[in-house]
């Protein structure tokens, strides 16, 4: 919100009621409420349209060019996270580990016949081990925000992103049309994230 703009606010509140006051927080709740559920709705569809590709996605990160580009990835992320809050380097590791976690347990294993499959695959396992995850990022968010205004992590983290889509459209050139979904979602969801922004100032 602009200065002008909080101005003009500034004034018009002068003249209300304490009713008013109430009812514009009222209509803010609601509009926000619903900023949310847009937001949700775009990631549920941003996830859909991964999960059409992700057999890809799974190949193309096995490729030795893209596994070389995310090592230098992740050596840039830790290295600034290491210089700038040392305590989250600990919890960078920790979501590693959980997200490979999560990954295996979503990923089918080839049995012999008569084996058991000996991961923990129940749905409440992989809940649990997804709100870690979830849990783990969060805390991890302002370090992370800060990391990609770096040059260099921006830098690597660019190369990683083209290394894994030229891969993806080597394997399969049809998960453009599901690239080009993901990257329309991105920015609404982007364009929502700063409508709701304006709340918080």
């Amino acid at each position: 919100m602009t200065p002008y703009a909080r101005l003009s606010i500034t004034l018009a509140l002068l003249l209300t009621t304490a009713v008013a006051c109430s009812d514009s927080a009222s209509r803010q709740e609601e509009e926000l409420a619903e900023l949310r559920r847009q937001r949700r709705s775009l990631l549920m569809q941003f996830s859909s349209a991964q999960n059409v590709i992700r057999s890809v996605q799974v190949r193309a990160l096995e490729e030795p060019g893209v596994r070389a580009a995310q090592e230098a990835f992740n050596t840039e992320l830790r290295a600034f996270v290491l210089r700038e809050d040392p305590d989250a380097a600990e919890l960078l590791d920790r979501a590693r580990e959980v997200g490979h976690d999560l990954q295996d347990l979503a990923t089918p294993t080839l049995l012999q016949e008569g084996q058991e499959d000996p991961r923990p695959v129940a749905p409440e396992e992989r809940a649990a081990v997804a709100a870690e995850l979830a849990e783990v990022e969060r805390s991890l968010r302002p370090v992370i925000d800060r990391a990609f205004q770096d040059p260099a992590v921006a830098q690597a983290f660019a190369s990683l992103r083209d290394s894994v889509v030229n891969a993806m459209l080597r394997i399969d050139p049809g998960t453009q049309r599901s690239m080009d979904l993901m990257a329309d979602l991105e920015a609404k969801v982007a364009e929502i994230d700063g409508e709701m922004a304006r709340f918080s100032e």
